[in-house]
């Protein structure tokens, strides 16, 4: 009778953790100066300060509901001529691309 009232309790007591509601998580690239800070980051490293210092400012599109577009700018290049992250504005996830088309 103890035990069958012990495990009852217990089980009681864990139903609310059990039940907690989904909770939507933030994304994890919020805002335009995030993925600009992240694009240069992930740029330098890539193509080296000096191609990157020519091409600043860096050009951050967030058009994109899902992605945000952060580019090297270079008066050499025509628009969308330059190395760029693509970057998930949900995960975080990224992609690096030589140049944009």
């Amino acid at each position: 009778m103890i035990r069958g009232t012990l495990v009852i309790t217990v089980f009681l007591a864990a139903l609310p953790f059990a039940t907690a509601p989904d909770q939507k998580h933030k994304d994890y690239v919020p805002d335009q100066k995030t993925a600009e800070r992240i694009g240069d980051a992930v740029l330098v490293a890539q193509y080296g300060e000096n191609r990157v210092r020519e091409g600043r400012p860096l050009l951050v599109d967030g058009s994109n509901k899902d992605f945000w577009i952060v580019e090297v700018s270079s008066k050499t290049l025509a628009p969308g001529g330059g190395p760029a992250v693509w970057i998930n504005k949900h995960s975080g996830c990224m992609k690096v691309m030589d140049y944009m088309k």
